[in-house]
């Protein structure tokens, strides 16, 4: 699910969300574990190609992806260091961060992603992501949460996004739930084992 950029929804209803989520596991004493997904150089990353291909997906007339090509084109940037400026280099891939249009870009580009979410539940908030899912038992959680985590990441590479391992986390929430003394790893495809962390700054809340 997206709430960013849409009518009645925002940050606030994202994070509202989320934690309705969590708190109705606790209270049903279940198990909840999240994975907060961080993207290196998301909207530097943005396939002009790939995009426009999802804007004609959703049916976008012929005159706005033509306005949207023309948008992208002839683009370059320039590197400016000790007062010498280097030669203009064409860029392919960006969306702008600053514009108005930089991040609803951004989510359109990857709303199809929480299709892949399979049995967890998704949140994308613009570049900000949580995977999380909830259950009795904890073994059962974090095994579904590897596999939605999987697919998720499959999901980023086909846009040619890519994690941010260092800062993406692993979190159990009710922790005063029986565990074993060593949990099982949640890992990246590369094969590079998440951090578990007992708080994280979730678009501006913490959450522990």
């Amino acid at each position: 699910m997206q709430s960013d950029f849409r009518a009645g929804h925002g940050c606030t209803s994202a994070t509202l969300k989320v934690l309705s989520d969590i708190l109705t596991a606790i209270d049903k004493k279940q198990h909840c574990a999240a994975v907060f997904i961080d993207l290196a150089k998301a909207f530097d990353s943005v396939n002009h190609h790939i995009l426009i291909g999802r804007l004609d997906s959703l049916r976008f007339s012929n005159d706005c992806l033509a306005w949207f090509t023309n948008y992208f084109s002839d683009r370059v940037q320039c590197v400016k260091s000790e007062g010498l400026l280097s030669g203009p280099l064409a860029v392919s891939m960006w969306v702008p961060q600053g514009s108005i249009l930089g991040p609803t870009l951004f989510s359109v580009y990857i709303n199809d992603v929480a299709l892949a979410a399979g049995e967890s539940l998704i949140h994308l908030y613009t570049d900000d992501t949580i995977l999380y899912t909830s259950g009795p038992s904890l073994d059962t959680v974090l095994t579904t949460l590897q596999a939605s985590f999987n697919a998720i990441q499959l999901s980023f590479r086909g846009l040619q996004l890519l994690l941010n391992t260092s800062k993406t986390k692993c979190m159990l929430f009710n922790r005063s739930l029986p565990a074993p003394a060593r949990l099982s790893n949640i890992t990246t495809l590369d094969g590079s084992d998440l951090e578990y962390v007992d708080n994280y700054k979730y678009l501006g809340v913490w959450l522990d």
